[in-house]
């Protein structure tokens, strides 16, 4: 079942028609003088890393567009909803950046560009920028559903097949936040 889930989330990220790469870790020699991986690096797998590299892009774009919201937005509920939503992703992607630095990963974002579930491409970022209103409100709201769905998807697979306890949390956390979320989305 672990590396069924592992195997989806690598699939949810490189359908984009991207591999993710990683820096390697960093050596330090033990005293046999075999370089051994850093103890900060080596609790992280394939598929924690490539759920990390996804998320802190997936998290910057969403906090673009949240932004747009306290202007463009015609719903109080809509504005007060996207405030919300600012502050707990801007809280988590702290936490994606801290892990990635743990993991030696690349800051490299893999995924510009492409076109993923859950994340909004650069023209429709630029179309919901000149939009307003309902019909602003009514972009948003189908784009955070996007969003909140899809990273329940990836962040179960990391309950599953992940490895550093620290991810792990973070992906049992979202899981359960991103829920509530999308119910508080539908009523809307």
């Amino acid at each position: 079942m672990k590396a069924l889930a592992g195997a989806i989330l690598l699939a949810a990220v490189t359908a984009c028609g991207s591999s993710v790469a990683v820096s390697p870790p960093a050596s330090t020699p033990t005293t046999a003088g075999t370089p051994a991986t850093a103890a900060s690096s080596h609790a992280f797998n394939p598929t924690d890393l490539a759920w990390i590299q996804l998320m802190v892009p997936m998290d910057e774009q969403l906090l673009r567009v949240l932004a747009m919201a306290a202007k463009q937005a015609a719903d109080p509920a809509v504005r007060g909803f996207a405030a919300q939503l600012a502050t707990g992703h801007q809280a988590e992607l702290t936490q994606f950046v801290t892990l990635r630095t743990r993991a030696n990963a690349s800051t490299t974002n893999q995924h510009e560009g492409h076109d993923m579930p859950g994340m909004m491409t650069e023209p429709e970022i630029a179309a919901l920028a000149k939009t307003s209103g309902a019909a602003f409100d009514q972009l948003l709201k189908k784009n955070l559903k996007e969003h909140l769905a899809q990273s329940i998807v990836v962040a179960r697979s990391i309950t599953t097949a992940g490895q550093d306890p620290a991810a792990k949390r973070l992906a049992a956390s979202i899981t359960v936040s991103r829920a509530a979320q999308l119910k508080q989305l539908a009523a809307l």
